[in-house]
């Protein structure tokens, strides 16, 4: 198997932790809590914002690290305008959850996180 270009390990168990060397986002495959549907999550987080996740039911190493190799150098670029330099934030959702957001400065174009971060559902 070839080796994970551009992503360095920093943890093996119980977590599987991830980080790039170009851009600083962490990848962590990690147990879920009993409320969600599957047993194990994966995600990739630039500057704390999820840009990919994905259920698993068992703690599938092999699939979590193909995900890697297809992402060499994940960002966040605004889907809007050619701007790189967006600003990540908080905002309250329902209840006591919060969701990550982030905001174009220059075309004010706002998105939140596409994870569901409450009891998962088909």
């Amino acid at each position: 198997m070839p080796r994970i270009t551009n992503w360095r390990r920093e943890s093996r168990s119980p977590t599987l932790a991830y980080r790039n060397t170009e851009t600083g986002a962490r990848a962590v495959l990690h147990r879920a809590p009993d409320s969600y549907r599957y047993k194990w999550r994966g995600a990739i987080l630039v500057d704390g914002y999820p840009v990919w996740s994905r259920g698993y039911e068992t703690k599938d190493a092999k699939s979590f690290r193909d995900e890697l190799r297809k992402r060499q150098a994940p960002d966040l670029n605004c889907p809007e305008c050619p701007n790189d330099d967006v600003l990540i934030g908080e905002k309250a959702a329902d209840g006591a959850k919060v969701q990550r957001w982030y905001d174009c400065p220059d075309c004010e174009y706002e998105a939140p996180s596409r994870i569901v971060y409450g009891a998962e559902r088909e």
